[in-house]
């Protein structure tokens, strides 16, 4: 019988109690033996993976992104197969492993066991998922409380969002892979290895957790108004044609700033610049659903 233990972080407890007992009990009833513990800290959650004993077993964090976020060193140092029960906000790294956001779907893509190894990204040396961001995107989590998103959810991204543009300064950038260089002033960078963030808005319509690529696109000041009109492209990630966006795709980008700047991955402070990214391909392994796929240049 396979063994998985269910790692709960008792502060993402979006959905109800029964819902997360009846997705424990698909699993068992799926032929699962079932271990679940609450996390007291972040450093309990990565112990706990840490002595997970079962090698051939499944880790599922019970969480939001910032709860795998937590988790990725410790599952990419001992191997370790995750899964997900979303029990977060934006719920990003999810959306982008194909896995629903209602909590007995997401078990039963667990036990139907479609397994991926995906990449991870690596940001001077501080692993992450889905997206790192500079300038706009760190405004915008400083501006987000527990409460805002418990009672507005999504929504409450987009009153972070009009927050933060109101504090927003534009900063000088100069990027350079091996064949290709930039150098502009911005007011928002992200480096995406996932497909989602900030709520399901699309990285570039190019990204997947499986292609091996990172995909960056960076924003040069623009009036608020302008900011708007591009946000369905921003957030359906069709930015081919957006001359106010540059954007270019690598497996490694150096990243230097006039001035040290705040980066955020996944929602939790990892660095200030000058940073250095990489991209890990098919580090872990992953359960998925109907994982997205490369949707061309748009």
């Amino acid at each position: 019988m396979q063994h998985a233990l269910i790692l709960i972080n008792p502060h993402s407890r979006n959905g109800s109690e029964d819902a997360l007992q009846e997705a424990i009990e698909t699993l068992k009833s799926g032929g699962f033996e079932v271990s679940v513990k609450e996390t007291e800290s972040e450093d309990h959650l990565v112990t706990l993976i840490e002595n997970y004993e079962h090698e051939d077993g499944v880790i599922v964090l019970a969480g939001g992104d910032g709860t795998i976020s937590t988790g990725l060193e410790a599952i990419h140092k001992y191997q370790r197969t995750m899964a997900i029960f979303p029990l977060g906000t934006a719920n990003d790294l999810a959306r982008s492993l194909g896995v629903p956001e209602d909590l007995i779907a997401a078990a039963q893509v667990i036990v139907d066991g479609k397994r991926e190894r995906i990449s991870l990204g690596k940001v001077n040396n501080h692993f992450f998922v889905n997206v790192a961001h500079i300038g706009l995107g760190v405004d915008v989590t400083r501006e987000l409380s527990s409460d805002s998103k418990k009672w507005f959810g999504v929504l409450a991204y987009l009153g972070a969002f009009i927050k933060a543009f109101k504090r927003n300064k534009s900063f000088k950038v100069h990027i350079k892979t091996d064949d290709w260089q930039s150098s502009s002033r911005a007011i928002h960078l992200a480096v995406g290895n996932g497909r989602y963030y900030g709520g399901g808005n699309i990285v570039d319509q190019r990204s997947t957790l499986v292609n091996g690529q990172l995909h960056l696109f960076f924003i040069k000041p623009r009036p608020w108004w302008q900011l708007l009109l591009l946000g369905p492209n921003l957030r359906d990630g069709a930015l081919a044609n957006e001359r106010h966006i540059v954007r270019h795709s690598a497996q490694h980008f150096s990243i230097h700033t006039s001035k040290p700047k705040e980066l955020e991955a996944d929602g939790e402070f990892k660095t200030t610049t000058p940073v250095e990214f990489e991209i890990i391909p098919e580090d872990i392994e992953a359960i998925v659903g109907d994982i997205p796929t490369d949707s061309g240049d748009v």
